[in-house]
């Protein structure tokens, strides 16, 4: 539909987030298997104050444009996620579903909070003057995903991470505007953190069996030299209403959902955009505030690793 920003020019080749010289010891993804599994991370020092700056800087933007924040849980039954609709069984869905001997039936891992957000608001009738009403939430989400491309490696396509969802529910006539109003919120939020991005309208096959209209963010990423998705959000109609009793009096009430902040693919796009040339980087000025111990993002105060502590990072 339309770029926003420009991309950003440099006096010498960016490189990817996991080769970035100065941070590189702050992640690890590798030789994991043995007890996390592979497609999982750590982040260490920096860029663990990094996640937590950028989910409080989104969640105070979210709560002073008016949502409740509520905090979900990650274990969900079968079937309000596929009420939801999110496939819990075959073989490609990305649902994990949790051992039967210890969990009982039908019991899964939240792939978003969108599924516990609305288990929250099923068989409940809305008063008119709650409406809209508008929820958010932070929580981890559980992925089963598997990619053999190259370019997803790392942190870019991972089994479990931090999200800032936001949820809404409102009148059927409202929400177009209410998917609207929550893609502007995306934009302003990726647009005060100077990312350049693109907004795509996609297409009906692309849409999940809830969806009614979904749009995707992607930010330019330079070390990946390509855009990749950061977010969406998606017009979902009267879909999950119908099957979980949302409604207000005899009207079942529309839910719209979209990602304000996936904290790995957006911290992908704001170290790659702005790293330095000694492998440092300096992040947007907006979130010193945010951040426990400030202006250590600055590349003169970049954490120096000694070999000692170098080999412990590294595991």
């Amino acid at each position: 539909m339309k770029y926003v920003g420009q991309k950003p020019e440099f006096s010498f080749k960016p490189v990817p987030l996991n080769t970035l010289k100065k941070i590189r010891y702050c992640l690890k993804t590798d030789n994991l298997t043995n007890y996390c599994g592979d497609r999982s991370y750590y982040f260490l020092g920096p860029l663990a104050k990094i996640e937590h700056a950028l989910v409080q800087y989104t969640l105070v933007k979210l709560i002073k444009k008016g949502f409740k924040l509520v905090s979900v849980p990650d274990i969900l039954p079968d079937e309000l996620i596929k009420r939801c609709g999110m496939d819990t069984v075959g073989e490609r869905n990305q649902i994990y579903s949790l051992n039967k001997l210890y969990y009982g039936d039908k019991w899964c891992l939240s792939g978003t909070s969108e599924m516990a957000l609305a288990g929250f608001l099923m068989n409940t009738n809305i008063s008119k003057d709650k409406l809209p009403l508008k929820l958010c939430s932070v929580s981890r989400c559980y992925r089963a995903e598997v990619s053999n491309i190259a370019e997803e490696k790392g942190i870019y396509r991972v089994h479990q991470f931090t999200k800032v969802e936001m949820f809404g529910a409102c009148f059927p006539e409202d929400s177009e505007n209410m998917t609207i109003q929550f893609r502007n919120i995306q934009e302003e939020l990726f647009e005060s953190l100077g990312l350049h991005y693109r907004v795509l309208d996609m297409a009906k096959h692309e849409l999940g069996t809830q969806a009614f209209r979904k749009y995707d963010i992607e930010a330019w990423m330079p070390g990946r030299n390509k855009y990749g998705e950061i977010s969406s959000c998606s017009d979902c109609a009267n879909y999950q209403s119908e099957r979980l009793r949302i409604h207000s009096d005899d009207i079942y009430l529309h839910t719209v959902n979209g990602t304000a902040c996936a904290v790995p693919r957006l911290i992908i796009a704001l170290a790659e955009t702005y790293q330095t040339a000694d492998g440092s980087l300096n992040l947007p000025k907006i979130l010193n505030d945010y951040v426990i111990g400030q202006h250590f993002l600055k590349s003169s105060n970049f954490p120096k690793f000694t070999s000692i502590q170098a080999h412990r990072y590294k595991m």
